[in-house]
């Protein structure tokens, strides 16, 4: 898989999950603060999924920060993972996943709109590139692991993935890298030393702890074609892992 952006992902896709709990409702709504998300009216940018954002205010929780930002004429409310931020300061992001009526356990408090961002930085220049995840070049890395009872291998995934789409499988593979707290769970890649189709790093999303370098066998659902906004797709992605003992 490639690196995440944007958001590098670098987006957007948090270890809060663990502590908040969201709802989303279909993304039609109409109003300017859905702009933010896939226009930029600020000039000189690093490219067009660029954000020029000014924090007016902000709330530390549970790993993360929530930030209420201005861009341009328009006020709103982001979540990054925590760090030293600077009232009145300027920074950048790329993108991000626009979440409605997202319920904050923690903070105890319901926010109409947030956007879940990989992170902000201090200067304009753009960190990493949106592509495909599911795309890998390169050699493979990982020696042959072994199938786990009842599961399957990263190849038979790739091959026939629609004979999986919506189903619980169970695979066991080495981590090879992790992305904690990115739009409120953790991106974990997985290879078993099996390719399929070109393809040999599934990523999965969950709320469990992982170490690179571990062997380890999960139980997940399939989804096909998902996308999380701003550049996150995934032509396969396992959801809801969790790690078998």
């Amino acid at each position: 898989m490639k690196k995440f952006i944007a958001l590098s992902l670098t987006t957007i896709c948090l270890l809060v999950s663990c502590k908040d709990s969201e709802k989303t409702t279909p993304k039609k709504e109409q109003n300017s603060y859905e702009d933010v998300i896939k226009t930029n009216k600020t000039e000189d940018l690093a490219s067009e999924n660029t954000h020029k954002i000014i924090v007016t205010e902000k709330i530390s929780s549970g790993g993360y920060i929530y930030l209420k930002v201005k861009e341009n004429e328009e006020e709103y409310w982001m979540s990054i993972p925590d760090r030293q931020i600077e009232i009145g300061a300027t920074y950048y992001y790329d993108g991000g996943m626009v979440m409605k009526n997202f319920e904050s356990k923690t903070l105890n408090r319901t926010f109409e709109n947030v956007i879940f961002a990989e992170g902000i930085r201090d200067q304009i220049n753009k960190v990493k590139q949106v592509e495909n995840r599911n795309i890998q070049k390169g050699k493979l890395s990982v020696d042959n692991i072994e199938k786990a009872p009842n599961g399957i291998r990263i190849a038979e995934l790739f091959e026939n993935p629609e004979a999986y789409s919506n189903k619980e499988i169970i695979i066991k593979g080495e981590v090879v890298k992790v992305n904690n707290g990115i739009m409120q769970v953790n991106f974990v890649h997985l290879q078993d030393g099996s390719i399929g189709n070109g393809q040999y790093d599934i990523t999965i999303t969950t709320n469990d702890e992982f170490k690179i370098g571990e062997v380890v066998t999960i139980k997940g659902t399939v989804i096909l074609n998902k996308d999380f906004g701003a550049g996150y797709v995934y032509d396969v992605l396992i959801e809801k892992a969790v790690k078998l003992l």
